[in-house]
């Protein structure tokens, strides 16, 4: 499967809307609507020159070589041909753009049905008389150890206990096959079942989508839980010190800015309150993993909690922040943004779906995929790194969406890469350096999320609170 980064210039935005409709760096959308400015223009310029020669109403009618203003009427010409090419080249740069993104989406689309096909012939390899006894502990087995060896981390350049090199798991050929093999996991049990390939296409992600990754991650949670690994619990939510004065963001730069980082013992949410007491206005933003042991501890936003998303069932980290935003007094018809790194980005995204808040903007960093459906009409910001092996848990992105505006760039595409660390292109650092490119970039989709933004929390200071969530030793095992 190629990479929509391939060959792309460091710092360059790969932009995509709805997940058909566009993909093209953010140079090249501008240069369309630069394009179609310049059209306009020259348009107006054409008009201006016809009219400044007929001011004088003693020239000829027609022109026969006696106009005194040959000259305008030369320019006129020149203006309107320059301006039927501003218009054609405009809309070539964007019928390109289109047909990239159709061929983008058709090659994903295979490498998900490629990857099944082989992912269930695997199972049913499994399922032969020979393997049958291992068969099970394998189909059931093999998505646990996949998802917490990837999630795993460590100091010292190591996942899951084993050294790695930075190089495997920040190449984008290698997140886009995890992407792929994570989609692939419900085909391997449906192998093993023996189920038929085309009931699995029905019901997979090819399909309806009623399994996939999130019923592989269900079941890693039931073995795992059997043996009292993430073991979800409840989880108590408090105010960490006392508000301090905030200033609305202007761009997904300070959006970005704001997201606590993951760090243990620290608040894992901010909430911002704009507006007044008649009209409130809020920003919440939820922060990445914090504690990426397979057993559950106080801290809400661990491993445990990561799987739980992935599953689609309610974690501690999602229990926590839907606590925080009701003790901060956010109603129900209350406008909020909402936004989150890593595990924070899963999170706003089970926020967005959660009825009971009227969240109307959503933006993640570095989140694996979520197959929570957003409502329609939220604009959501999807940013990731094509070398960022987390973004690829969630399986392929089959998602289309007007609303969904997704970036994509390269962290590492010619910067070497830091030494010890086995995931430098998740940090939440390097997010925050792609949001000020996206803040730089004059294409229109990002303008508009950017408008949306601060036309939801205005421009005059408000109050910002941390919070604080911790799970409950002992609590009993959600059902």
């Amino acid at each position: 499967m190629s990479s929509v980064s391939d060959g792309l210039a460091d710092g360059d935005l790969v932009v995509s809307l709805g997940g058909t409709t566009i993909v093209a760096t953010d140079a090249v959308l501008a240069q369309s609507q630069f394009l179609n400015s310049l059209r306009l223009e020259l348009a107006n310029w054409t008009g201006r020159a016809n009219q400044i020669r007929t001011v004088d109403l003693l020239r000829p009618a027609n022109w026969l070589g006696q106009d005194p203003w040959p000259d305008l009427l030369h320019a006129a010409v020149r203006l309107r041909q320059l301006e039927q090419q501003c218009g054609e080249l405009a809309d070539n740069l964007v019928a390109v753009a289109r047909g990239y993104g159709y061929v983008e989406r058709v090659a994903q689309q295979s490498a998900v049905f490629n990857g099944a096909e082989v992912a269930h012939s695997f199972g049913q390899f499994l399922r032969s008389a020979f393997f049958i006894a291992v068969g099970t502990p394998l189909g059931v087995g093999l998505p646990g150890l996949f998802l917490t060896g990837l999630l795993w981390k460590s100091t010292g350049g190591s996942v899951g206990g084993f050294e790695i090199d930075p190089r495997l798991l920040t190449n984008p050929s290698v997140v886009a096959l995890v992407r792929v093999a994570a989609s692939s996991f419900d085909d391997v049990a449906a192998g093993l079942a023996g189920t038929p390939r085309p009931v699995g296409v029905a019901l997979g992600d090819e399909g309806l989508g009623l399994i996939g990754v999130s019923s592989a991650a269900l079941g890693v949670l039931a073995a795992a839980r059997s043996r009292g690994l993430f073991k979800e619990g409840p989880v108590n939510v408090a105010a960490v010190g006392t508000p301090t004065r905030a200033t609305p963001p202007t761009g997904v730069g300070d959006v970005a800015a704001r997201i606590p980082k993951g760090v243990a013992g620290q608040p894992q949410v901010r909430i911002e309150n704009y507006g007044d007491t008649e009209h409130p206005s809020w920003a919440v933003y939820i922060g990445g993993t914090v504690d990426w042991s397979a057993a559950a501890t106080t801290e809400p936003w661990d491993l445990t909690a990561n799987v739980t998303a992935i599953a689609m069932q309610n974690s501690g980290s999602f229990s926590a922040v839907i606590d925080a935003m009701k003790a901060a007094g956010i109603a129900p018809s209350d406008p909020v943004v909402v936004a989150g790194h890593s595990q924070g980005g899963l999170v706003a995204t089970q926020v967005a779906a959660y009825s009971w808040f009227n969240v109307q903007a959503v933006a993640t960093f570095g989140a694996p995929e979520s197959k929570v459906p957003v409502p329609p009409g939220v604009a959501t910001l999807t940013v990731e790194h094509t070398d960022d092996v987390v973004t690829a848990l969630g399986g392929a992105s089959l998602i289309d969406s007007d609303d969904r505006v997704t970036v994509r760039r390269e962290a590492f595409a010619s910067e070497p890469l830091p030494a010890g660390d086995a995931l430098p292109a998740h940090h939440l650092d390097r997010y925050r350096e792609t949001a000020l490119l996206i803040d730089a970039s004059p294409e229109g989709n990002l303008q508009d999320f950017r408008d949306t933004v601060t036309g939801i929390v205005g421009i005059e200071p408000g109050e910002a609170v941390l919070w604080r969530g911790i799970r409950l030793p002992e609590g009993p095992s959600p059902q």
